[in-house]
């Protein structure tokens, strides 16, 4: 059988756009997905979060419409339908996803693969084995869950992102353990729908990287909505007595507990090895260690998206693209790399936050006095009043 030019271990938003973008250029490809193409962000990330806010957000100004002349007596939300038109957005991305590669040409190969050599690979598939031959690999195996080291943590069952987007009855009380994009968007979702909704927060604020001053102006938002936002707060126990969970922490010294229905991690992932954890890469703390043109310490072997070790680069969708994309390029000998300098960043609560490129205080330190600033209030504009 004649070698692959690339084969993609991983069908997530950095692989399958590697393998598109390979496609175009005429390169012949094989992509390997153990579940559904699209990875995390369409399947149970970025996309259904984003089909659920919105018809929470729908059921908030239905709710609260009184100013605008809503006023709707009764109005209830059926938690059912809602992940029913999420799933029904989910099949629709993968299913368009699927056809991309089709008329790219490119070749899925549905099961678990696993790295054998930098040349090859073997595929699990429901069918049997089935061997591939590369001249060039790509892992983009992603990232999972990542469970902190918290007493009693994994006994109490928490929620991971993909149970809390297919709840079908809203808790009462939840408690969300992290206040990175993950915590904020699943916990805007449920104080929408009218959960009482905590997030303990270890560092000084949510959204560690965003500007201090911006992420003020969404806390104050987030609390009209009934979010309580707790920071500097270390978790060091989680326990659960029927159906109540407790989550004590340690909060500028002492030690609160507060109580919820369910908790909710919404605390960083990590790297995904599976399939390649024979493979023998350089790895640091955060993954795989890669150069700015993706390569790892393997000849032969490139590595994106969220297995990669780079501290410069985010764990975000549009981010492993681009990173598949220089990969493809750099294999196929055109001169391309990362550059991680103006890396855009929304996080989709209500309101959003949005940013791309040096906060203030990156600037300032990059730059020293060479930096203007300016600020403009959304209350200072028309549109944004109206």
């Amino acid at each position: 059988m004649t070698p692959y030019d690339i084969a993609i271990l991983g069908g997530g938003p950095g692989g399958y756009v590697a393998a598109l973008h390979a496609g175009i250029k005429g390169a012949r490809v094989a992509l390997i997905e153990r579940d559904r193409v699209g990875g995390i962000c369409v399947t149970v990330g970025c996309i259904p979060s984003k089909a659920l806010l919105d018809s929470s957000h729908a059921y908030w100004v239905t709710t609260h419409g009184e100013e605008h002349g809503i006023i709707v007596q009764g109005a209830r939300f059926d938690l059912t339908k809602a992940v029913a038109r999420k799933d029904a957005v989910v099949a629709q991305n993968v299913a368009g996803v699927e056809q991309l590669l089709n008329a790219r040409k490119v070749d899925l190969i549905k099961g678990d693969g696993t790295l054998v050599s930098p040349t090859q690979l073997k595929v699990r598939t429901a069918s049997g084995d089935q061997a591939i031959e590369a001249k060039n690999v790509i892992v983009a195996t992603g990232s999972k869950v990542g469970l902190p080291p918290i007493k009693g943590l994994a006994d109490s069952k928490p929620l991971d992102n993909v149970a809390a987007l297919s709840l079908t009855t809203a808790p009462k009380r939840l408690i969300v353990i992290g206040g990175g994009a993950i915590g904020l968007e699943l916990g805007t979702f449920y104080a929408e729908l009218g959960s009482e909704v905590t997030v303990v927060e270890m560092l000084a604020q949510p959204i560690a990287y965003a500007d201090p001053e911006l992420v003020r102006l969404l806390v104050r938002a987030l609390q009209s909505r009934g979010i309580t936002v707790v920071t500097e707060a270390k978790v060091t126990e989680v326990s659960r007595s029927g159906g109540t969970v407790k989550v004590t922490a340690d909060v500028g010294g002492s030690s609160k507990t507060f109580e919820g229905d369910e908790v909710l991690l919404g605390a960083g992932r990590v790297a995904n090895y599976s399939g390649v954890e024979q493979a023998g890469f350089a790895t640091n703390r955060l993954g795989i260690t890669v150069d700015e043109r993706m390569r790892t310490s393997v000849k032969g072997v490139w590595a994106i998206g969220d297995c990669i070790g780079d501290p410069r680069a985010p764990k975000l969708a549009h981010v492993a693209s681009t990173q598949g994309e220089v990969a493809v390029d750099t294999i196929l000998g055109e001169d391309a790399a990362m550059d991680y300098d103006v890396v855009p960043n929304v996080v989709y609560t209500h309101p959003e936050i949005a940013q791309v490129g040096l906060t203030e205080a990156q600037a300032k330190e990059k730059y020293g006095d060479d930096v203007k600033v300016a600020r403009f209030s959304f209350k200072a504009s028309g549109r944004a009043r109206a």
